[in-house]
């Protein structure tokens, strides 16, 4: 257990590792490349500096095994990708963090996801909401994204009839920490504010990828905003026991960053924010509402 859980805070890490493997990549390609032009100081400049010869050599050839070792990390993680699900299940969530973003912040990569996914599914919630329906928005891992991403473009009439339930959300493990600029305390609030509180986030401590929104504690803090206050995170306990179940003969798996869309305490928080959306609410114009004369 203990074990599961350091593992799921490996992705904590991943800011410092980052800039430790940028520093020795671009040390390895600027030695690299000043031994490959034969750009080496003269001896002079090596007196003036008291660099000693064997220490630029050295080096370079660090350079030129660390390039080596790069490729060759990359040529294992690529095997490991193909014949390991649990592998290629974080390689893909590496590749959705990149893609969910605009071309413009990284032109070389594929097209981005969320500039179809988002519009869309933006279309279909006001289409829902606008035939007189309630909308219970349920999202897993990088959906919670699309999902959050979603909840800040809907006008106030139609996110004030939706509920948003999300599971394994990296909105704050990874999306906060990797992009402040654009996910921090103050966006994740303004999404809970435009579904007023109507948000139940669901979480284990062994999920490598996601995790709480707002605390880590297992009976968080009620947040007071408008015409409610809610608690949003919900911690899961993983695994669910530690003897087997009725019928079965071996103790519960670890559950990790798998869907709890099949556990009760997703059923259950599923019809308690059904039961808040079908709570009377203050009448709400909606697009093209011929009272409204728009």
């Amino acid at each position: 257990m203990q074990k599961a859980i350091a593992r799921a805070r490996f992705t904590e890490r991943l800011v410092p590792l980052a800039v430790v493997y940028a520093c020795l990549a671009g040390i390895g390609t600027a030695t690299t490349t000043l031994g490959l032009l034969d750009l080496l100081p003269s001896e002079s400049v090596q007196r003036y500096a008291r660099v000693p010869g064997d220490l630029i050599t050295f080096s370079i050839a660090f350079g030129s095994w660390g390039i080596a070792a790069i490729i060759l990390g990359l040529t294992i993680g690529g095997i490991f990708a193909y014949r390991t699900v649990e592998f290629r299940r974080h390689v893909g969530v590496l590749w959705d963090l990149g893609t969910f973003w605009p071309r413009a912040a990284h032109p070389f990569a594929p097209p981005c996801y969320a500039e179809r996914a988002v519009p869309e599914l933006t279309r279909r919630i006001t289409y829902l909401v606008g035939r007189g329906n309630l909308v219970l928005l349920t999202a897993h891992s990088h959906g919670s994204v699309l999902a959050a991403a979603t909840v800040l473009q809907l006008p106030p009439q139609v996110s004030s009839r939706v509920a948003l339930l999300t599971h394994g959300s990296p909105l704050s493990r990874l999306y906060a920490r990797l992009f402040p600029a654009f996910v921090d305390d103050e966006v994740l609030h303004e999404i809970g504010a435009r579904v007023d509180w109507r948000w139940v986030n669901l979480w284990r401590d062994t999920d490598s990828i996601g995790g709480w929104i707002f605390t880590a504690h297992r009976a968080t803090t009620s947040v007071t905003v408008g015409r409610t206050a809610a608690t949003v995170d919900r911690r899961l306990r993983d695994p669910a026991d530690v003897v087997p179940l009725p019928g079965d003969s071996v103790p519960p798996p670890i559950q990790g960053h798998r869907p709890r869309g099949s556990e009760q305490r997703y059923a259950e928080a599923a019809q308690e924010l059904i039961e808040r959306l079908r709570q009377p609410v203050d009448p709400l114009p909606l697009p093209g509402d011929p009272a409204t004369g728009h």
